[in-house]
């Protein structure tokens, strides 16, 4: 398996991917709305020439401050807890890191990413704006929203709503 950008040609399968990954729409759509946009980029996981792995980033904001969302992630069913969420993940990171960004916010299990470099944003004094029930009845609890640090010294002063492309909603 490698982890690498993706390319024009990727389009199509890493959409595929997150559709399979989620069972529902939602995350590929969110894909379509944000990856042209700038400072956003997607990398992919394949293997044998197949995409099995794919992970957006965009910009989002806290405060004035930009910084990357991660997030749609998603991996092929059959290809799931093998290793390719943790290589997109670390390969994601590194390239956020390369663009220079100061940090990565994101909305997931603290269990799967604060092994992989994330902590909880409340620890830098960070709200989670998703906290709470959704109308559909899923809870987002506040220890969901967690950050990846880049750069410590412009991290000491993120404050400040905390705000993703309204495409997540």
């Amino acid at each position: 398996m490698i982890v690498r950008p993706e390319t024009p040609d990727d389009r199509d399968a890493s959409i595929e991917v997150e559709r399979a990954a989620f069972g529902e729409p939602l995350e590929a759509e969110i894909v379509e709305t944000v990856r042209d946009l700038p400072g956003s980029f997607a990398l992919i996981a394949e293997d044998a020439g197949e995409v099995i792995g794919h992970v957006q980033l965009s910009t989002a904001w806290v405060g004035d401050v930009d910084v990357l969302a991660l997030g749609p992630i998603g991996v092929q069913p059959a290809r799931q807890r093998q290793g390719t969420g943790t290589a997109l993940v670390a390969a994601a990171l590194r390239e956020a890191a390369a663009r220079n960004a100061i940090a990565v916010i994101l909305l997931g299990a603290p269990a799967f990413y604060g092994p992989r470099g994330f902590e909880p944003a409340s620890r830098l004094g960070l709200a989670n704006p998703f906290a709470g029930t959704t109308e559909d009845g899923f809870t987002i609890e506040e220890e969901d929203f967690q950050i990846a640090v880049l750069d410590r010294a412009r991290a000491a002063g993120l404050a400040g709503v905390v705000r993703w492309h309204p495409a997540f909603g």
